[in-house]
Formats: C-alpha cells, structure tokens, sequence
C-alpha cells in the first residue's frame, strides 16, 4: 500500500521538476502564462515530495530498504512523467495535485496504521 502511495508522489515529483523547465511549462499553460517564479516554486515542490517520499519509505520499511525503494520509485516515476508530457501535457497541474493527496493519504495511513 504505502509501495503505491510513494510511487504516486515519485510520478508527481517527477512531474513538478519537468513543469520547472520552460519547455514543458510552455507547453502545458502557454508562453503568455506568467513563468517568472514558476520555476523555482516547482523545483522547489518536487524536491520537496521526493523528500517527503523518502521519509514515508523509511519509516515504513527503515534507511536500507526505504532509500532503495524511493531510488527506483523516483528512476521509474521520470519516464511515467514523460509519458504524460508526451500524451496529456495539460493534465500535469493535475498530477501534482494527486500526489500531494497521495502525501495525506500516506500521512493518514502511518497515524492510522494502514502502512
């Protein structure tokens, strides 16, 4: 369960640092939209929910197995994010949206004990 939880933070990080390079912010909300501090604000959030991932995958499965799990959640999660850019480039303010619900539910689901 929280496997799934951190893989749908991994497709949203993924997705928040693509969305911080002009090329697919362009792409997603046009080259009139207002992309000043954009970037910087969405690095920001995908390193923000790597970290988060990372610290759900280790407390849950502890620093050996976690680390290793968030590394090929993250390696897998950038192509699923290309593939999105590729095939619905509008949906992307979408699926970071989904992931931060994906770090309540993971929340949730470590108070509530459903980990």
């Amino acid at each position: 369960m929280i496997t799934l939880v951190i893989l749908a933070i991994g497709i949203s990080a993924a997705t928040a640092l693509a969305l911080a390079m002009t090329r697919h912010h362009e792409q997603c909300y046009g080259r009139n939209a207002a992309a000043r501090r954009q970037p910087v604000r969405r690095r920001l959030e995908g390193w923000g929910l790597i970290l988060i991932a990372a610290g759900l995958a280790v407390f849950t499965d502890g620093w050996g197995r976690g680390l290793v799990l968030v590394a090929g959640v993250v390696g897998l999660a950038a192509p699923l994010a290309a593939g999105l850019f590729a095939w619905r480039p509008a949906w992307a303010g979408r699926v970071i949206a989904a992931g931060w619900l994906a770090v309540v539910a993971g929340l949730c689901g470590l108070v509530f004990g459903f980990a």
